[in-house]
């Protein structure tokens, strides 16, 4: 059912009802004020035939036992009248009034079955007369119906022009989601740029906004896939060329140098494997992946599972602790994306120092939010290359290998927990990368 006529039916149903309740309520009133003026008009002719006979020479004669027209006697149409003295005798009559009495019901209003008619009567004692005036109660129902026909059908008329004023009224309300159907309709697949529709009403500006930031978010969706995409071909282009090319020279050679050449193949493989986990995990982080899932951890255990993960990386014991943390704390932010940043700042630092130096990991709380400061003694980066570390695929060009995105993943995570990545040179040299961290409230 389409929405026109869902609110047609709604509205239209709504309005049927109160209308048909006001309508029973109006014309059961009018009916019985109908009923109260006919019968009021009665007991009007009643008294006003009293009052001419009471203006008459007493006793009346006995000629005036003739039958009267309704006329000479001021009664209105319809009306049938008989005076009777207090023995019974009809003193006067219409012609068109029924030969049994209508009086004998006694004083005031009363229906009575006189062969096939029913007669409503009003029976009036004035001194030493009974005066009654009747009509008949088919006469009273047919004037009864027409007037009610006669109030009812405008109220029909009115209710039925409602209903086409509130269908045309629906197809001018929708006209507006009409028109951006439409240009919806037309639109191209691949265009996602923002609507701009003209004299929206207010009700439909916020669906309008809903839909433009759905594109958006489309748009910055396909955006990460194609840099996705294009990172993976970046970043395995290389190791796969290298990757065939020693095969191929261990293939051709035997002994020590096809040893080194499936070594070399194996190095490829491993740097292969790092920068997919590396591309994989920044593809998560800027695509609004759920990690709550992951939980939050303490920042000591945040410590360890970094260590841990760095086990067997060369120069792993070359990192100190400096632990100032007095008790537990726990940041927002989920469990993989924490250790995976502050790893991969303790793996640049190892890769990029000497051999022979230390890396120092302080851990504590500045401003309430966790510090994790990881300062080593390696050549460190001009303010130049600090302004570029962040970016995916950077690497300084002192020949060293790695994937270029450790700090660009690091980075990705503190813009979307609201932290803090902080890079400059040590004072002793080498690099200070300062990493805030915002605190669980919980």
């Amino acid at each position: 059912m389409s929405l026109r006529k869902r609110l047609l039916l709604i509205l239209g149903g709504t309005f049927i009802v109160l209308w048909s309740l006001a309508a029973l309520w109006l014309l059961g009133d009018l009916r019985r004020e109908v009923t109260v003026a006919l019968d009021e008009r009665l007991a009007s002719s009643a008294r006003m035939v009293a009052g001419l006979l009471e203006q008459l020479p007493q006793p009346l004669p006995t000629q005036q036992t003739s039958p009267l027209n309704a006329v000479e006697l001021g009664l209105q149409s319809g009306l049938v009248c008989q005076v009777r003295s207090l023995r019974g005798e009809v003193l006067v009559r219409t012609p068109n009034m029924p030969q049994a009495t209508l009086a004998e019901h006694g004083v005031g209003f009363h229906e009575v079955s006189i062969g096939q008619e029913r007669w409503r009567s009003f029976t009036l004692k004035r001194q030493h007369l009974w005066v009654t005036t009747a009509d008949r109660v088919d006469e009273r129902e047919t004037l009864q119906s027409a007037i009610l026909i006669a109030a009812a059908l405008p109220v029909a008329f009115a209710l039925l022009g409602s209903l086409v004023l509130i269908w045309f009224g629906i197809g001018r309300g929708l006209a507006p989601l009409q028109r951006l159907r439409e240009l919806l309709a037309q639109r191209d697949a691949e265009d996602l740029q923002p609507l701009h529709v003209q004299g929206l009403p207010k009700d439909l500006q916020p669906l309008v906004a809903t839909l433009n930031q759905l594109f958006t978010r489309i748009c910055a969706a396909l955006e990460r896939e194609r840099r996705f995409t294009n990172d993976a071909a970046h970043e395995l282009r290389t190791p796969l060329t290298a990757i065939k090319t020693h095969l191929q020279v261990a293939q051709m050679s035997s002994g020590a140098g096809a040893e080194n050449a499936l070594q070399k193949a194996e190095t490829a493989v491993d740097r292969m494997h790092n920068g997919l986990q590396q591309l994989l995990l920044l593809a998560r982080v800027e695509s609004a992946q759920d990690f709550d899932k992951d939980g939050q951890v303490s920042a000591q255990t945040l410590a360890r599972h970094a260590l841990a993960d760095l086990i067997g990386v060369p120069g792993y014991q070359r990192i100190e602790v400096v632990n100032e943390l007095s008790a537990e704390v726990y940041v927002a932010v989920p469990e993989s994306l924490a250790v995976a940043s502050l790893r991969n700042l303790l793996d640049n630092a190892l890769r990029y120092s000497p051999a022979d130096s230390r890396v120092e990991l302080f851990i504590g709380v500045d401003q309430q939010r966790l510090l994790l400061r990881v300062r080593d003694a390696g050549s460190g980066l001009t303010e130049a290359h600090i302004a570029q570390a962040k970016q995916r695929f950077w690497r300084t060009s002192s020949g060293q290998s790695g994937s270029g995105l450790g700090l660009a993943i690091v980075q990705a995570v503190t813009e979307r927990y609201g932290g803090e990545l902080c890079l400059q040179a040590a004072p002793t040299g080498g690099l200070d990368a300062a990493l805030y961290l915002p605190l669980s409230q919980s």
